[in-house]
């Protein structure tokens, strides 16, 4: 049984150098050939309604407690942490420890992306919204749980051009949804062989099958925030943390559906 789970990350791993599970800029990738004939939607946007991240703080386990306390004091909702472990540990708990959730650690820049948002069960505190894989989407996280894994954070300029209400909106639906075992964290997705709905407009359209990164980049969609890297929706093609966070992209009004609308 070890040997069989061994040979099937050795399979992964040489899947992934060969283009769909990577976030490398010089990698092809399958997404690539249908991304160029979809127009980047920060250039058809008048400059007022472009976006982009931005470096915000960054926080290294050895910095301690005491560095964690002073580093999230500068996160602020909507900031996108982006997690990342050494390969040599990750790699270890991958193949030793057959610890599947840590492939993503192994092989991109950063294994994990949470979005900072205010506690949706109205505690006013700053929680981290995702996907994990033996959780579902989540709010449960607090800011001071960020100390188990080196991370960097990022800032959307303009975040007030984001529609709050259907952000929380999503968050809502999609942690209830979310939370049926079948719409759990998806394995396929993490590897790049398929993903969620990226452009959810209607309630309907919040569903499961999401990773950390494609949960964030579809309540973002849900929410007004139409990224780069992120226009085709292709089906085979990994959404990695860095893939978001270095994305371009565009503030629009989303349209509710007419059965929305009587709600």
């Amino acid at each position: 049984m070890r040997i069989c789970f061994q040979v099937l990350i050795i399979v992964i791993l040489t899947f992934n150098s060969g283009c769909v599970m990577n976030d490398k800029a010089i990698v092809p990738k399958p997404s690539w050939l249908q991304r160029a004939f979809v127009p980047r939607p920060s250039r058809l946007a008048e400059p007022k309604d472009r976006l982009s991240f931005e470096p915000v703080t960054f926080f290294r386990r050895d910095m301690g407690e005491e560095g964690l306390i002073e580093k999230i004091k500068l996160l602020k909702e909507g900031d996108l942490v982006a997690a990342s472990l050494g390969k040599i540990e990750s790699g270890h708990d991958l193949i030793v420890n057959r610890r599947l959730n840590y492939i993503a650690y192994t092989v991109l820049d950063y294994g994990h992306l949470d979005i900072v948002v205010i506690d949706p069960e109205g505690s006013g505190e700053k929680v981290l919204f995702t996907c994990q894989s033996f959780e579902g989407v989540n709010a449960k996280r607090r800011l001071k749980d960020l100390g188990n894994r080196d991370w960097d954070a990022f800032r959307m300029t303009n975040w007030e051009r984001v529609d709050r209400e259907r952000l929380y909106e999503f968050i809502k639906i999609g942690i209830e949804r979310g939370q049926n075992k079948d719409a759990y964290y998806d394995n396929l997705s993490a590897i790049g062989i398929r993903n969620a709905n990226l452009k959810p407009i209607s309630k309907d359209d919040i569903g499961g099958g999401y990773i950390c990164s494609t949960a964030v980049v579809s309540a973002l969609y849900y929410a007004g925030v139409e990224l780069d890297n992120m226009r085709s929706s292709s089906y085979i093609d990994l959404v990695s943390p860095k893939q978001v966070f270095t994305s371009e992209g565009r503030f629009f009004r989303p349209v509710a559906s007419s059965d929305d609308s009587l709600d």
